[in-house]
């Protein structure tokens, strides 16, 4: 039989799921069907289907209500004795029923329902018939995963396939939270239409033709014309991996937003694994539970410019996504203690989108050595030699494409094309004067990252009006005032603030401060090591003036990214 709290606690559930019920069946059944469709009752053949259906599992919910609500007589106890038998010797197959269930309608109500139904639109016809439906379906499986959660726990805690799935559905409920979020957020701006300066679409179609450059391009903004033909000057890394797309649709179709926040999406998953690697491995004192994991990634993914920049889909905004993409990735075989190899292709790939991801081999260096350490290993020459050289081969050959590359397009091996581009008249003339890196740059680039705030006007249609040339990153995400801490000496901590500092460095002798920009976009370089060492600087748990903190760089980012795409 059912324990008294246990039974309690189905019935309490059981009556939430049954009166939503009740309130989407009469919503679902109330209006009429278009006139020509109209079977019985003003309904079509398919809502009378669904209707029925629904009446009938609504009658189970309330009979199962009132029988959890009675006195159970002897024949009762033994068939929730039969009940329960049967639920502990097939929690496994309840739970993936449950989660499979919550994950499929939980991904129907996000592309049903407006904005997002106007971005899908083989989905619109669906809303009417299965948005009620799915919603309860939703609600229902939910609920009733949590309640197995925590009544049958122990059994699922004991079951590694299910714990597999547990961490599977997790990353996945990740993915597609971002994922749409970023949709929704990009459909509310009026900015769902393919953006304009896009290009790696476009070059990716004439990789296939077997052409370097691109053929009369419409727009010729951060372009770079060279004999006549105009080369898209950053590396191509976005380009070559919109190649499959490209083959099978044309480049013309792809809607380069869409596979910005593919790839935003991607990065909110890896840095969640990145920081439950470090609780597994106690190198952060936060809980083992998700929740504050979770809210350090809803910091990542909104509380900085991650957000805009993986929204927009224009070909400098996306580059910085992609290698943000396989900067992480190359934290994370790295903290799995993954071949060196593989570490070295990551951060190879990250050099082939943004060539400043070379900065990021000394903290992966670094977490290697910790991993080493902390398994019993001494830290000698010959595992330092090892371990570096299988590392750095890999992101030496990224290297010397990129001068390929460069040679193959401009017969430089050191040409970019950032001198001869087509930009912003005054960033083209400091590169044309004082280099692309210079000490002429230090103090303007220092005043944009740290002192720059925007102004304020009461009344106009932007009371906060955000400078275009950038802000200061800790008026942009505040919880950053969290790392002016002292930290424990471990190698990963000493690693990661040696790459936040070589980025910053090489950053500050930049001619280009990131503008026109909303804050300072450059900071996505060195965004997985400062969100690692903000997760050891909060401590065990999340205080109350950093929830604050939190939520103001979520809505000022949020805000940041409406004014960016529509002021």
């Amino acid at each position: 039989m059912l324990s008294k709290s246990r039974r309690q606690t189905a019935k309490l559930l059981l009556g939430m799921i049954a009166i939503t019920g009740i309130y989407i069946l009469v919503s679902f059944l109330r209006l009429p069907s278009e006139p020509e469709n109209q079977f019985l009752f003003g309904l079509s053949q398919k809502r009378l289907a669904l209707g029925m259906v629904l009446f009938v599992i609504l009658v189970m919910n309330i009979g199962a209500v009132f029988w959890l609500g009675s006195n159970p007589k002897d024949w009762q106890i033994d068939i929730e004795d039969k009940v329960n038998a049967w639920i502990t010797n097939h929690i496994e197959f309840g739970m993936v029923t449950l989660y499979f269930t919550t994950l499929a309608t939980g991904l129907l109500l996000l592309v049903v329902f407006q904005p997002a139904s106007r971005a899908f639109k083989f989905f619109e016809p669906l809303r009417e018939l299965l948005g009620g439906p799915a919603l309860w379906l939703a609600f229902s499986s939910l609920l009733l995963t949590i309640f197995f959660k925590v009544n049958y726990g122990e059994l699922i805690r004991k079951d590694k396939f299910m714990m597999a799935v547990d961490h599977f559905l997790l990353a996945a409920f990740v993915f597609l939270t971002i994922f749409y979020s970023y949709k929704h957020l990009l459909i509310w701006m009026s900015a769902g239409n393919q953006p304009s300066y896009t290009y790696w679409n476009l070059l990716a179609d004439e990789f296939l033709k077997g052409k370097l450059y691109l053929e009369n391009p419409v727009q010729n903004h951060d372009l770079t014309l060279y004999q006549g033909k105009w080369f898209v000057p950053m590396p191509p890394l976005p380009a070559i991996l919109m190649l499959p797309q490209a083959f099978l649709f044309g480049g013309q179709n792809i809607n380069t937003s869409n596979f910005s926040i593919f790839f935003s999406a991607i990065n909110a998953v890896l840095v969640f694994l990145i920081l439950e690697q470090l609780v597994r491995r106690k190198w952060i004192k936060l809980s083992p539970l998700p929740v504050s994991l979770l809210l350090l990634v809803a910091l990542f993914a909104f509380g900085n410019p991650h957000l805009w920049v993986g929204i927009m889909g224009r070909a400098w905004f996306v580059s910085q996504i992609v290698s943000v993409t396989f900067l992480a990735l190359a934290v994370l075989t790295a903290l799995k203690s993954w071949s060196p190899w593989l570490v070295g292709i990551s951060l190879g790939l990250a050099i082939a989108a943004r060539p400043n991801g070379i900065m990021t081999w000394p903290f992966v260096f670094a977490i290697a050595m910790q991993i080493i350490k902390e398994e019993g290993g001494a830290i000698d020459w010959k595992k330092i030699l090892n371990w570096s050289v299988k590392s750095l081969l890999p992101m030496g050959v990224a290297v010397t494409g990129l001068l390929v590359y460069n040679y193959a397009r401009f017969e430089n091996f050191f040409d970019f094309g950032y001198t001869t581009i087509k930009g912003d008249p005054g960033i083209v003339a400091n590169a044309q004067t004082y280099g692309i890196f210079s000490t002429h740059y230090i103090l303007t680039n220092i005043k944009v990252m740290l002192f720059y705030f925007p102004a304020i006007q009461p009344g106009y249609q932007w009371p906060v009006l955000p400078s275009t040339t950038g802000m200061s990153i800790f008026l942009v995400t505040p919880p950053l005032i969290y790392l002016f801490r002292r930290y424990e000496r471990k190698w990963w901590i000493t690693g990661a603030w040696v790459s936040v500092l070589f980025n910053f460095a090489l950053l500050v002798l930049y001619h280009n401060t990131g503008a026109h920009q909303f804050g300072y976009r450059y900071i996505l370089d060195v965004s997985v090591p400062l969100i690692m060492l903000l997760a050891t600087a909060l401590g065990k748990k999340l205080s109350w003036h950093f929830m604050i903190l939190l939520l103001f760089s979520i809505l000022f980012n949020i805000y940041g990214a409406y004014w960016f795409i529509t002021g």
